[in-house]
């Protein structure tokens, strides 16, 4: 049996440290869903998701005002090509 005390406290339970909960993003349609929850919850853009679709949600996410967490991911590994 484990003991008590290992797991984090039930309020802050699925947080990250930016004080936001991740939702996992694969379209740009996903976004929509985030719109009128963006002060609690952040986008992470999936790893099977192209370079092309990573821009578009990337780009989308600014209009609407939503934190993207890995906004970076993709267009870094192309520019040191």
């Amino acid at each position: 049996m484990p003991n008590i005390g290992y797991d984090s406290d039930k309020k802050t339970r699925h947080y990250l440290s930016n004080k936001f909960k991740k939702f996992v993003v694969l379209n740009v349609s996903e976004l929509v869903l985030l719109m009128m929850h963006n002060r609690a919850y952040c986008a992470e853009i999936a790893n099977d998701v192209s370079t092309k679709k990573h821009k578009e949600i990337v780009e989308h996410a600014a209009q609407l005002d939503i934190v993207v967490i890995n906004k970076l991911a993709r267009l870094l590994s192309q520019e040191d090509e």
